[in-house]
């Protein structure tokens, strides 16, 4: 559940566009949660690739869109765990099934009422010498406040496909990242200050200090050869099954 969720907020830093070039930040990330560490977070987009280097974790995520597959780069374990969308779309299913008769009570104190959406302009903002537009999403529990450049895209071309998967997620969950989704994809351009509050007690800051639009090295998304491969679409299967 833990990687399920470390990918959806990933991913829902990000705003899609097509036909851009490919598009590298480098961010320091603070605050505190579950998801949170201090430290140095880079993340990188290419047409078919995106991939997010977090310092402080020692955990590397990695999406293929063209092969339709997660990786998870554990480097202090030294553990690559993989996952297709395919195991992830089936461990949601089963999450969602399980979670069926969760009174709505029980998910509304987790998430809030994710009905109740507020967007507000709030002027204009710079980060690192850039124009950025400020704005706040409020949806149930979480607030979310970014500064958008305008003039960068993500050129990830399968994003909207990858995002219907995470928008699976069960129950006020999925109701939630469905509604984020939906919010930062009629906003143009890519958040270079972002901070998100009160969802599951996070309250994170992530700020660009560095934005590099020149071609990424292959390099960037080679996995480490000398890791173990564990397959991490088996090991949901099982333990989903163990719950039954």
């Amino acid at each position: 559940m833990r990687f399920l969720l470390s990918l959806t907020f990933m991913a829902l830093l990000s705003v899609p566009a097509l036909f851009a070039g490919d598009l590298t930040i480098t961010s320091q990330v603070t605050g505190k949660g579950a998801f949170a560490k201090d430290s140095t977070q880079v993340q990188y987009f290419s047409a078919a690739k995106m991939r997010v280097n977090h310092a402080g974790t020692k955990v590397d995520s990695f999406v293929d869109y063209g092969q339709e597959v997660i990786y998870n780069i554990d480097h202090g374990k030294k553990v690559i765990t993989k996952l297709t969308f395919k195991d992830m779309q089936e461990a949601m299913q089963a999450m969602e099934d399980q979670m069926a008769g969760m009174p709505e009570m029980v998910t509304k104190m987790m998430f809030g009422d994710v009905s109740d959406v507020k967007v507000e302009q709030l002027g204009a903002d710079t980060v690192i010498g850039r124009p950025c537009k400020k704005v706040r999403i409020t949806l149930g529990k979480m607030v979310e406040e970014m500064s958008i450049d305008p003039s960068l895209q993500v050129p990830v071309k399968d994003y909207a496909k990858a995002m219907s998967m995470l928008n699976r997620m069960p129950g006020q969950a999925g109701t939630l990242f469905k509604r984020i989704y939906e919010e930062t994809a009629r906003l143009k351009g890519v958040p270079l200050r972002t901070h998100i509050s009160g969802l599951m007690g996070m309250d994170v800051t992530t700020e660009a200090t560095a934005v590099s639009t020149s071609p990424i090295p292959e390099s960037t998304w080679a996995l480490p050869s000398d890791y173990t491969m564990k397959d991490g679409g088996k090991e949901m299967r099982g333990a989903m099954k163990g719950k039954h």
